[in-house]
Protein backbone atom coordinates (compact mmCIF):
# COMPACT_ATOMS: atom_id res chain seq x y z
CA UNK A 1 0.00 0.00 0.00
CA UNK A 2 2.74 2.43 0.98
CA UNK A 3 4.72 1.58 -2.15
CA UNK A 4 1.67 2.11 -4.36
CA UNK A 5 0.97 5.42 -2.67
CA UNK A 6 4.56 6.57 -3.18
CA UNK A 7 4.45 5.52 -6.82
CA UNK A 8 1.19 7.40 -7.32
CA UNK A 9 2.62 10.51 -5.69
CA UNK A 10 5.76 10.29 -7.83
CA UNK A 11 3.67 9.88 -11.00
CA UNK A 12 1.46 12.85 -10.11
CA UNK A 13 4.54 14.96 -9.37
CA UNK A 14 6.09 13.93 -12.69
CA UNK A 15 2.92 14.87 -14.59
CA UNK A 16 2.71 18.26 -12.84
CA UNK A 17 6.40 18.95 -13.48
CA UNK A 18 6.05 17.98 -17.15
CA UNK A 19 3.03 20.23 -17.54
CA UNK A 20 4.83 23.09 -15.82
CA UNK A 21 7.93 22.80 -17.99
CA UNK A 22 6.04 22.35 -21.26
CA UNK A 23 3.11 24.74 -20.82
CA UNK A 24 3.60 27.10 -17.89
CA UNK A 25 7.32 27.88 -18.19
CA UNK A 26 6.77 29.87 -21.33
CA UNK A 27 9.18 32.65 -22.18
CA UNK A 28 7.42 36.03 -22.05
CA UNK A 29 6.58 37.65 -25.37
CA UNK A 30 8.39 40.86 -26.28
CA UNK A 31 6.63 43.45 -28.41
CA UNK A 32 8.84 46.17 -29.83
CA UNK A 33 9.26 48.18 -33.00
CA UNK A 34 11.62 46.51 -35.48
CA UNK A 35 15.22 47.57 -34.95
CA UNK A 36 16.63 49.29 -37.99
CA UNK A 37 19.53 51.51 -38.97
CA UNK A 38 17.81 54.58 -37.55
CA UNK A 39 17.70 53.14 -34.03
CA UNK A 40 20.34 54.54 -31.73
CA UNK A 41 22.83 52.49 -29.75
CA UNK A 42 20.64 53.13 -26.67
CA UNK A 43 17.60 51.55 -28.32
CA UNK A 44 19.51 48.48 -29.40
CA UNK A 45 21.28 48.15 -26.05
CA UNK A 46 18.03 48.35 -24.09
CA UNK A 47 16.34 45.87 -26.40
CA UNK A 48 19.08 43.34 -25.67
CA UNK A 49 18.88 44.08 -21.94
CA UNK A 50 15.13 43.41 -21.90
CA UNK A 51 15.61 40.15 -23.80
CA UNK A 52 18.14 39.01 -21.20
CA UNK A 53 15.82 39.95 -18.34
CA UNK A 54 13.06 37.74 -19.71
CA UNK A 55 15.12 34.64 -18.94
CA UNK A 56 14.56 35.13 -15.20
CA UNK A 57 10.78 34.60 -15.33
CA UNK A 58 9.69 31.59 -13.22
CA UNK A 59 5.94 31.53 -12.45
CA UNK A 60 4.92 29.74 -9.28
CA UNK A 61 3.36 26.35 -10.22
CA UNK A 62 0.51 26.75 -7.70
CA UNK A 63 0.07 30.41 -6.78
CA UNK A 64 0.28 31.47 -10.44
CA UNK A 65 -1.73 28.56 -11.80
CA UNK A 66 -4.38 31.00 -13.04
CA UNK A 67 -4.88 34.73 -13.21
CA UNK A 68 -7.47 34.59 -10.44
CA UNK A 69 -5.25 32.69 -7.98
CA UNK A 70 -2.26 34.97 -8.50
CA UNK A 71 -4.44 38.09 -8.35
CA UNK A 72 -6.12 37.06 -5.09
CA UNK A 73 -2.77 35.95 -3.66
CA UNK A 74 -1.22 39.36 -4.35
CA UNK A 75 -4.40 40.99 -3.02
CA UNK A 76 -4.08 38.96 0.18
CA UNK A 77 -0.54 40.27 0.68
CA UNK A 78 -1.70 43.80 -0.08
CA UNK A 79 -4.25 43.90 2.75
CA UNK A 80 -1.94 42.42 5.38
CA UNK A 81 -0.56 44.96 7.84
CA UNK A 82 3.07 45.82 7.22
CA UNK A 83 5.70 47.92 8.89
CA UNK A 84 6.09 51.04 6.78
CA UNK A 85 9.74 51.98 6.48
CA UNK A 86 10.68 55.52 5.59
CA UNK A 87 9.75 59.14 6.08
CA UNK A 88 6.51 60.87 5.08
CA UNK A 89 6.44 64.39 3.62
CA UNK A 90 3.24 66.34 2.99
CA UNK A 91 2.97 68.49 -0.13
CA UNK A 92 0.33 71.16 -0.77
CA UNK A 93 -0.56 71.55 -4.45
CA UNK A 94 -1.45 74.75 -6.28
CA UNK A 95 -5.21 74.24 -5.94
CA UNK A 96 -4.94 73.62 -2.19
CA UNK A 97 -5.04 69.82 -2.54
CA UNK A 98 -2.80 67.67 -0.37
CA UNK A 99 -0.66 64.69 -1.36
CA UNK A 100 2.21 63.03 0.45
CA UNK A 101 5.60 61.69 -0.55
CA UNK A 102 6.85 58.61 1.26
CA UNK A 103 10.64 58.54 1.05
CA UNK A 104 12.21 55.14 1.69
CA UNK A 105 15.31 56.89 3.05
CA UNK A 106 15.32 60.43 4.51
CA UNK A 107 15.24 62.89 1.57
CA UNK A 108 18.21 64.87 2.91
CA UNK A 109 20.61 61.93 2.55
CA UNK A 110 23.41 62.55 0.07
CA UNK A 111 23.23 59.43 -2.15
CA UNK A 112 20.09 60.58 -4.00
CA UNK A 113 21.42 60.91 -7.56
CA UNK A 114 18.92 58.30 -8.83
CA UNK A 115 15.34 58.59 -7.63
CA UNK A 116 12.33 56.45 -8.60
CA UNK A 117 8.85 57.95 -8.18
CA UNK A 118 6.46 55.05 -7.42
CA UNK A 119 2.77 55.38 -8.34
CA UNK A 120 0.49 52.88 -6.52
CA UNK A 121 -2.70 51.42 -7.93
CA UNK A 122 -6.30 51.59 -6.77
CA UNK A 123 -6.76 50.73 -3.05
CA UNK A 124 -2.98 50.84 -2.49
CA UNK A 125 -0.63 53.41 -1.01
CA UNK A 126 2.95 53.64 0.19
CA UNK A 127 2.19 51.51 3.25
CA UNK A 128 0.94 48.54 1.21
CA UNK A 129 3.25 45.56 1.66
CA UNK A 130 4.17 45.02 -1.99
CA UNK A 131 4.79 48.76 -2.48
CA UNK A 132 7.12 48.62 0.52
CA UNK A 133 8.76 45.56 -1.06
CA UNK A 134 9.26 47.44 -4.32
CA UNK A 135 10.81 50.40 -2.53
CA UNK A 136 13.17 48.04 -0.72
CA UNK A 137 14.15 46.37 -4.03
CA UNK A 138 14.83 49.77 -5.59
CA UNK A 139 16.97 50.87 -2.64
CA UNK A 140 18.99 47.64 -2.80
CA UNK A 141 19.56 48.37 -6.49
CA UNK A 142 21.07 51.78 -5.78
CA UNK A 143 17.98 53.98 -6.12
CA UNK A 144 16.15 56.20 -3.71
CA UNK A 145 12.45 55.34 -3.79
CA UNK A 146 9.66 57.82 -3.12
CA UNK A 147 5.99 56.87 -3.38
CA UNK A 148 3.27 59.37 -4.21
CA UNK A 149 0.17 59.04 -2.05
CA UNK A 150 -2.73 60.60 -3.94
CA UNK A 151 -5.33 62.97 -2.56
CA UNK A 152 -7.40 61.35 0.17
CA UNK A 153 -5.24 58.21 0.45
CA UNK A 154 -2.81 56.96 3.11
CA UNK A 155 -4.70 58.80 5.84
CA UNK A 156 -4.62 62.19 4.09
CA UNK A 157 -7.57 64.50 4.65
CA UNK A 158 -9.16 66.01 1.56
CA UNK A 159 -8.33 69.71 1.35
CA UNK A 160 -9.77 70.27 -2.14
CA UNK A 161 -12.77 68.82 -4.02
CA UNK A 162 -10.70 66.24 -5.89
CA UNK A 163 -10.08 62.55 -5.17
CA UNK A 164 -7.07 60.38 -5.93
CA UNK A 165 -8.02 58.56 -9.14
CA UNK A 166 -6.97 58.03 -12.77
CA UNK A 167 -6.72 61.77 -13.42
CA UNK A 168 -4.13 62.21 -10.66
CA UNK A 169 -1.51 62.13 -13.43
CA UNK A 170 -2.19 65.87 -13.65
CA UNK A 171 -0.56 66.27 -10.20
CA UNK A 172 2.69 64.57 -11.22
CA UNK A 173 4.39 67.67 -12.66
CA UNK A 174 4.08 69.52 -9.36
CA UNK A 175 5.51 66.49 -7.58
CA UNK A 176 8.41 66.33 -10.06
CA UNK A 177 9.02 70.06 -9.53
CA UNK A 178 9.24 69.47 -5.79
CA UNK A 179 11.58 66.48 -6.03
CA UNK A 180 13.94 68.16 -8.48
CA UNK A 181 14.00 71.32 -6.37
CA UNK A 182 15.30 69.19 -3.52
CA UNK A 183 17.65 67.21 -5.77
CA UNK A 184 18.35 69.30 -8.90
CA UNK A 185 21.05 66.96 -10.22
CA UNK A 186 19.16 63.71 -9.73
CA UNK A 187 18.08 61.30 -12.48
CA UNK A 188 14.35 60.79 -11.96
CA UNK A 189 12.49 57.64 -13.02
CA UNK A 190 8.84 56.57 -12.77
CA UNK A 191 7.26 53.23 -11.84
CA UNK A 192 3.53 52.56 -11.72
CA UNK A 193 1.25 49.70 -10.73
CA UNK A 194 -2.19 49.14 -12.31
CA UNK A 195 -3.99 52.52 -12.18
CA UNK A 196 -0.63 54.10 -11.36
CA UNK A 197 0.83 52.49 -14.50
CA UNK A 198 -1.98 53.94 -16.60
CA UNK A 199 -1.35 57.34 -15.05
CA UNK A 200 2.38 57.03 -15.77
CA UNK A 201 1.84 56.20 -19.45
CA UNK A 202 -0.65 59.05 -19.82
CA UNK A 203 1.80 61.44 -18.15
CA UNK A 204 4.78 60.32 -20.26
CA UNK A 205 2.75 60.68 -23.45
CA UNK A 206 1.36 64.08 -22.55
CA UNK A 207 4.81 65.37 -21.60
CA UNK A 208 6.42 63.98 -24.77
CA UNK A 209 9.72 65.72 -25.49
CA UNK A 210 9.44 67.84 -22.33
CA UNK A 211 9.46 64.79 -20.05
CA UNK A 212 11.89 65.11 -17.16
CA UNK A 213 11.77 61.43 -16.25
CA UNK A 214 14.68 59.37 -17.55
CA UNK A 215 12.63 56.18 -17.99
CA UNK A 216 9.43 54.48 -16.86
CA UNK A 217 8.13 51.04 -15.88
CA UNK A 218 4.38 50.35 -16.12
CA UNK A 219 3.15 47.11 -14.50
CA UNK A 220 -0.33 45.69 -15.19
CA UNK A 221 -1.47 49.06 -16.45
CA UNK A 222 -4.49 49.76 -18.66
CA UNK A 223 -3.57 51.14 -22.07
CA UNK A 224 -7.19 51.53 -23.19
CA UNK A 225 -9.57 52.63 -20.41
CA UNK A 226 -12.85 52.25 -22.36
CA UNK A 227 -11.91 48.72 -23.44
CA UNK A 228 -10.88 47.79 -19.90
CA UNK A 229 -14.17 49.08 -18.50
CA UNK A 230 -16.12 46.87 -20.89
CA UNK A 231 -13.85 43.89 -20.19
CA UNK A 232 -14.23 43.97 -16.43
CA UNK A 233 -18.02 43.82 -16.75
CA UNK A 234 -18.08 41.09 -19.41
CA UNK A 235 -18.46 37.84 -17.36
CA UNK A 236 -19.68 36.89 -13.91
CA UNK A 237 -16.11 36.19 -12.71
CA UNK A 238 -14.92 39.59 -13.86
CA UNK A 239 -17.99 41.26 -12.37
CA UNK A 240 -17.14 39.55 -9.07
CA UNK A 241 -13.58 40.94 -9.18
CA UNK A 242 -15.05 44.33 -10.07
CA UNK A 243 -17.43 44.15 -7.11
CA UNK A 244 -14.58 43.27 -4.74
CA UNK A 245 -12.51 46.18 -6.03
CA UNK A 246 -15.33 48.71 -5.78
CA UNK A 247 -16.07 47.70 -2.20
CA UNK A 248 -12.38 48.09 -1.41
CA UNK A 249 -12.61 51.65 -2.69
CA UNK A 250 -15.65 52.32 -0.49
CA UNK A 251 -13.90 50.85 2.53
CA UNK A 252 -10.44 52.38 2.13
CA UNK A 253 -10.41 55.30 -0.31
CA UNK A 254 -13.83 56.82 0.34
CA UNK A 255 -13.24 57.07 4.06
CA UNK A 256 -11.54 60.46 3.80
CA UNK A 257 -14.23 61.71 1.40
CA UNK A 258 -17.09 60.81 3.74
CA UNK A 259 -15.47 62.86 6.53
CA UNK A 260 -14.70 65.84 4.27
CA UNK A 261 -16.82 68.97 3.71
CA UNK A 262 -17.23 67.95 0.05
CA UNK A 263 -19.34 64.90 0.92
CA UNK A 264 -22.48 67.04 1.17
CA UNK A 265 -22.26 67.82 -2.56
CA UNK A 266 -22.82 64.18 -3.55
CA UNK A 267 -25.21 61.35 -2.75
CA UNK A 268 -23.68 59.02 -0.18
CA UNK A 269 -26.46 56.57 -0.97
CA UNK A 270 -25.53 56.39 -4.67
CA UNK A 271 -21.86 55.91 -3.80
CA UNK A 272 -22.54 53.07 -1.37
CA UNK A 273 -25.01 51.44 -3.78
CA UNK A 274 -22.50 51.27 -6.65
CA UNK A 275 -21.99 47.67 -7.79
CA UNK A 276 -18.96 48.28 -10.01
CA UNK A 277 -16.21 50.81 -10.63
CA UNK A 278 -18.08 52.56 -13.43
CA UNK A 279 -21.12 53.21 -11.22
CA UNK A 280 -18.90 54.42 -8.38
CA UNK A 281 -16.98 56.76 -10.68
CA UNK A 282 -20.20 58.25 -12.03
CA UNK A 283 -21.56 58.73 -8.51
CA UNK A 284 -18.41 60.40 -7.19
CA UNK A 285 -15.45 61.30 -9.40
CA UNK A 286 -17.43 62.41 -12.45
CA UNK A 287 -19.66 64.73 -10.42
CA UNK A 288 -16.84 66.07 -8.26
CA UNK A 289 -14.27 66.53 -11.04
CA UNK A 290 -16.64 67.81 -13.71
CA UNK A 291 -16.82 64.88 -16.14
CA UNK A 292 -20.05 64.36 -18.06
CA UNK A 293 -20.01 60.61 -17.38
CA UNK A 294 -17.65 57.65 -17.08
CA UNK A 295 -17.00 57.65 -20.84
CA UNK A 296 -15.80 61.26 -20.61
CA UNK A 297 -13.65 60.38 -17.60
CA UNK A 298 -12.00 57.47 -19.42
CA UNK A 299 -11.46 59.43 -22.63
CA UNK A 300 -9.90 62.37 -20.79
CA UNK A 301 -7.31 60.19 -19.01
CA UNK A 302 -6.77 57.35 -21.49
CA UNK A 303 -3.12 56.51 -22.29
CA UNK A 304 -4.01 55.13 -25.75
CA UNK A 305 -4.09 58.40 -27.75
CA UNK A 306 -0.68 59.52 -26.44
CA UNK A 307 1.33 56.26 -26.44
CA UNK A 308 3.02 57.32 -29.66
CA UNK A 309 4.26 60.51 -27.99
CA UNK A 310 6.25 58.76 -25.24
CA UNK A 311 9.86 59.79 -25.78
CA UNK A 312 11.72 58.08 -22.91
CA UNK A 313 12.47 54.34 -22.53
CA UNK A 314 9.38 52.71 -21.06
CA UNK A 315 8.98 49.07 -20.00
CA UNK A 316 5.37 47.85 -20.07
CA UNK A 317 4.58 44.48 -18.44
CA UNK A 318 1.17 42.76 -18.60
CA UNK A 319 -0.03 39.18 -18.10
CA UNK A 320 -2.15 37.12 -20.50
CA UNK A 321 -4.34 35.92 -17.63
CA UNK A 322 -4.94 39.30 -15.97
CA UNK A 323 -8.64 39.28 -14.91
CA UNK A 324 -8.70 43.07 -14.43
CA UNK A 325 -6.67 44.54 -17.31
CA UNK A 326 -7.53 41.89 -19.90
CA UNK A 327 -4.86 41.08 -22.45
CA UNK A 328 -7.44 41.68 -25.18
CA UNK A 329 -7.49 45.35 -24.15
CA UNK A 330 -3.72 45.78 -24.54
CA UNK A 331 -3.01 48.35 -27.26
CA UNK A 332 -0.49 46.12 -29.02
CA UNK A 333 -0.36 48.06 -32.29
CA UNK A 334 0.21 51.46 -30.70
CA UNK A 335 2.76 50.09 -28.22
CA UNK A 336 4.66 48.28 -30.98
CA UNK A 337 4.92 51.38 -33.17
CA UNK A 338 6.99 53.34 -30.65
CA UNK A 339 10.62 52.21 -30.37
CA UNK A 340 10.82 53.85 -26.95
CA UNK A 341 8.38 51.29 -25.53
CA UNK A 342 9.36 47.71 -24.63
CA UNK A 343 6.23 45.64 -23.99
CA UNK A 344 6.48 42.30 -22.20
CA UNK A 345 3.56 39.87 -22.03
CA UNK A 346 3.81 36.93 -19.61
CA UNK A 347 1.58 33.87 -19.71
CA UNK A 348 0.95 34.00 -15.96
CA UNK A 349 0.91 36.71 -13.34
CA UNK A 350 -2.69 37.83 -13.13
CA UNK A 351 -3.11 41.39 -11.91
CA UNK A 352 0.16 42.37 -10.21
CA UNK A 353 0.61 38.75 -9.20
CA UNK A 354 4.11 37.99 -10.52
CA UNK A 355 5.88 36.25 -7.69
CA UNK A 356 9.17 34.90 -9.09
CA UNK A 357 8.52 31.36 -7.91
CA UNK A 358 6.67 32.57 -4.82
CA UNK A 359 9.58 34.58 -3.40
CA UNK A 360 7.39 37.54 -2.42
CA UNK A 361 4.81 39.62 -4.26
CA UNK A 362 6.03 41.12 -7.51
CA UNK A 363 9.63 40.05 -6.87
CA UNK A 364 10.29 39.27 -10.54
CA UNK A 365 8.95 42.57 -11.79
CA UNK A 366 10.77 44.46 -9.03
CA UNK A 367 14.08 42.96 -10.11
CA UNK A 368 13.28 43.58 -13.76
CA UNK A 369 12.44 47.23 -13.03
CA UNK A 370 15.71 47.74 -11.15
CA UNK A 371 17.75 46.20 -13.98
CA UNK A 372 15.90 48.26 -16.60
CA UNK A 373 16.44 51.51 -14.69
CA UNK A 374 20.12 50.68 -14.18
CA UNK A 375 20.52 50.07 -17.92
CA UNK A 376 18.82 53.40 -18.67
CA UNK A 377 20.90 55.26 -16.09
CA UNK A 378 24.27 54.26 -17.55
CA UNK A 379 23.37 55.09 -21.15
CA UNK A 380 23.53 58.65 -22.50
CA UNK A 381 20.04 60.07 -23.00
CA UNK A 382 18.94 60.09 -26.63
CA UNK A 383 18.41 63.52 -28.16
CA UNK A 384 14.87 64.79 -28.60
CA UNK A 385 15.27 65.15 -32.35
CA UNK A 386 16.33 61.52 -32.70
CA UNK A 387 13.47 60.42 -30.49
CA UNK A 388 10.79 62.15 -32.49
CA UNK A 389 12.12 61.56 -36.00
CA UNK A 390 10.95 57.93 -36.02
CA UNK A 391 7.41 58.42 -34.68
Amino acid sequence: GAAAGSAGTALASFIMLSRYLSKELKKPQLLHASVNSRDTAEDQHLLQEVKLLLRDYWPHPILEFSGYTSTFWSGFWAVLPSRAHGEMETLTLNDGGTVSLHWFEPPEMQFQDRIVLVLPGLNNDSRTSFIQGTMSHLRAGGFQAVTLNYRGTAGLQLTSPRLGCADSWTDINQVVDHILKKHPNAMLFGMGFSMGAGMLMRYLGMEGDRCRLRAGVALAGPTDYPAMSRYIESTWKKRLVNWIMVNGVKLFMMRSFFTSPYCKDLSRRDILAAKNLRELEEASICKLHGYADSADYYKSNDPLPVLGQISVPTLVVNAEDDPVVGISTLARDELSKNSRIYTVVTKRGGHIGWGSGGLGASAWTDDMAVDFFQACAIRPRRSVSASRSKL
